[in-house]
């Protein structure tokens, strides 16, 4: 090889070593995450996200949290932060798109305008919801005489109903003049009416399952009624600024939302729910 030659070829594998180190510093700014802000209630909702307050719990920080936690592991192209604000806050804040994401919302039709659902068919999907819940109706197995027809409850004869603090379900029974007293947990619930100082409990039929499964003897004691008395699901919202931006990831983020929630279910379930 001549030495003309020799430089020729020098040159030219120093311009493209030039090029790549100029390149460079691009591709990993294109490849590097974006930082994606996810928010959700300040006000703890056991099992979903637990503590009050506005710091997220390093240890058990709840079923939502932690699945919320695993997407933000799996998908690379985001960099998932979690904060805590009031609900109604943290819903003008996705509107404005100071928030990316917002847990645990559920479905309404005025929310369309403050962010976006996941959608299939121009409907809200329910198989990406983060998590629904069906209330249920359950008494002691040899009491039949308290049941419901999904609409009404009967035989009850002017005794309360127990359920969870906090329960969507509380303002619907008080609506139809049904006392109630409210227990911290679904086993608390559930031994109220075990030592007969209630009739009946209308509870997440998941989470009375839960127990069920992980204390057998439970099922000989109860028996649930046949029609369910409310069901509402719940989603991950997302900014409608972050869908129109990346269309692709916010429906990455769901679908890997879904995957995690399939995979985690049960054994988050048997982790939280008491």
């Amino acid at each position: 090889m001549s030495f003309t030659r020799f430089t020729s070829v020098k040159k030219t594998a120093s311009a493209l070593g030039l090029g790549l180190i100029t390149l460079l510093p691009i591709s990993l700014a294109e490849a590097a995450p974006i930082r994606f802000l996810v928010g959700y209630p300040t006000e703890a909702s056991a099992p979903y996200y637990l503590d009050s307050g506005t710091e997220v719990p390093a240890n058990n920080p709840g079923y939502s949290v932690e699945v919320m936690q695993e997407v933000g592991k799996r998908v690379k192209e985001v960099r998932f932060q979690l904060v805590r604000c009031d609900f109604e806050d943290c819903l003008e804040q996705i509107k404005t798109g100071k928030l990316d994401g917002l847990f645990n919302v559920p479905y309404r039709e005025h929310w369309l305008f403050t962010g976006k659902y996941p959608f299939t068919k121009a409907k809200v999907d329910p198989r990406q919801r983060l998590y629904g819940e069906e209330y249920a109706l359950y008494r002691i197995k040899d009491n039949r005489r308290v049941t419901t027809d999904g609409d009404r409850i009967y035989g009850l004869k002017g005794q309360s109903v127990a359920v969870k603090t906090d329960s969507p379900v509380i303002s619907l029974l008080e609506e139809n003049n049904y006392p109630v007293i409210s227990f911290p947990t679904t086993t608390e619930a559930l031994q109220a009416m075990l030592q007969r100082e209630v009739p009946a409990t209308v509870l997440v039929a998941e989470h009375v399952e839960t127990l069920a499964r992980m204390h057998p003897e439970l099922g000989d004691l109860i028996s649930r009624a046949e029609y369910s008395l409310f069901e509402e699901d719940y989603y991950l919202m997302l900014s409608r600024q972050f869908y129109a931006k990346k269309p692709w990831l916010a429906e990455k983020i769901w679908t890997e939302q879904t995957k995690v929630q399939q995979e985690l279910a049960e054994k988050l379930a048997n982790k939280y729910i008491r």
